[in-house]
């Protein structure tokens, strides 16, 4: 049986503080109700303690409700857009597909696509040539991996190449990777603690 690690965990405080906040407010509001119909008695006194009970109910849970309204339409978005996350991308307007690799920690981008963001031609033959394993056939046209994108990219002496270098790296290339591979092959920027 695996042991809960120690230290605080803000995500499980924060869902239960979130039920007691909502159970207490519920147990306030029943015993104002409670509270209203033994001290008027009668019919009068339950329909007092609910209007005066669903006038602070809804005062004392507007923040929870809008907060469960923000929740739900996450929740949706997540769910609709399922499919496509993780492989739709845009430059300046231009939709862009890259396929995750099935065994390495690196992205494929479409070369059409990048062809077509960088506004000139790029030679699917020459990439082949001098990056025989950076270019492959796929059943939607040829790909190329984001690290030979970036460094034909960065051989380019335009700013438009110079600005999807800078997409490329970091939208696709940067988070397919990670910090800690980031840094093993650029360096450590100034100022970061050392990992452990």
């Amino acid at each position: 049986m695996s042991r809960s690690p120690f230290g605080f965990n803000a995500d499980d405080h924060e869902r239960h503080h979130w039920w007691r906040s909502v159970l207490f407010k519920l147990l306030l509001c029943s015993a104002s109700v409670a509270l209203t119909w033994w001290a008027v008695g009668g019919a009068l006194g339950v329909a007092v303690g609910l209007l005066l009970v669903m006038r602070f109910l809804g005062q004392a849970l507007a923040p929870d409700l809008v907060a469960l309204a923000g929740t739900a339409w996450r929740a949706m978005r997540s769910l609709a857009f399922r499919q496509v996350q993780g492989h739709f991308y845009q430059f300046k307007g231009h939709r862009i597909r890259v396929e995750d690799d099935e065994l390495l920690r690196q992205r494929w981008i479409a070369l059409d696509d990048l062809a077509t963001a960088l506004g000139s031609p790029m030679p699917a033959v020459a990439l082949r040539r001098r990056w025989p394993d950076g270019v492959r056939e796929q059943r939607d046209g040829v790909y190329v991996v984001d690290d030979v994108a970036l460094a034909w990219l960065g051989e380019q002496r335009n700013d438009r190449a110079g600005r999807l270098h800078l997409w490329v790296e970091r939208d696709v290339w940067y988070p397919a990777r990670g910090r800690k591979a980031s840094y093993q092959q650029k360096g450590t920027p100034p100022g970061v603690p050392p990992q452990g």
